[in-house]
């Protein structure tokens, strides 16, 4: 929370969120531009271009409050980054309306409507790309391939670059499922370790079989 208690700023890899406490409603517009002058400074030190902006403890906005979001979200717009703002009081829904502000920002009641909006996980953490699991896949399948070809007819590839073709393909397959096992979760977590496994049984074939 902020000197003056107006406001808190959380900062997370994916994501900033600015809540604004309901006693900013009694400041004086002198108060009110010194809590905008250190909000200002907070998102800008963070550099996220997401923001949240919580004002869920909020039962009533004055035009100052109003001109402090419209500083905000000027701020965040620089950066081309976006504002989700997170209302739950009618009242306060109310006045952004009449403010024509309904029409020009993104709304949620939740934090996790907000992530859903953002495109984040149901934790706020960025969702995993479907490119990680696919780099493991195609990793596994080429070192699967180069096994198959190396013990079938291992008069068409020479062992020693067979072999460390190989190896470089499963330890791309392990780095792939490691980061795909750490960063997913349900299926893809799963997905992952599977990965893993059979990069590291390719690449200990790849060497019985040279060794053989």
């Amino acid at each position: 929370m902020a000197a003056d208690n107006s406001f808190e700023i959380e900062c997370t890899p994916a994501y900033a969120r600015l809540a604004l406490d309901a006693k900013l409603n009694a400041f004086h517009w002198a108060d009110i531009e010194r809590s905008a002058t250190e909000i200002l400074s907070a998102l800008e030190s963070a550099r996220s271009r997401f923001v949240i902006v919580d004002l869920s403890t909020l039962d009533y906005l004055g035009s100052a409050q109003v001109a402090l979001l419209l500083r905000v979200w000027k701020s965040i717009k620089a950066r081309e980054g976006r504002m989700i703002v997170q209302v739950t009081a009618p009242v306060v829904r109310e006045v952004l309306k009449t403010a024509g502000l309904m029409a020009l920002w993104e709304f949620t009641e939740t934090r996790e409507g907000a992530f859903r909006i953002l495109g984040l996980r149901a934790d706020g953490k960025k969702k995993l790309s479907a490119l990680l699991p696919a780099i493991g896949l195609l990793a596994l399948g080429a070192a699967l391939a180069l096994v198959c070809i190396s013990m079938s007819k291992s008069n068409l590839v020479d062992s020693k670059v067979s072999l460390a073709i190989v190896l470089s393909c499963s330890a791309v397959a392990l780095a792939a499922g490691f980061l795909t096992a750490i960063r997913g979760s349900g299926l893809r977590r799963g997905m992952g370790a599977g990965i893993v496994i059979a990069g590291a049984l390719l690449a200990a074939a790849g060497l019985f079989n040279r060794l053989h």
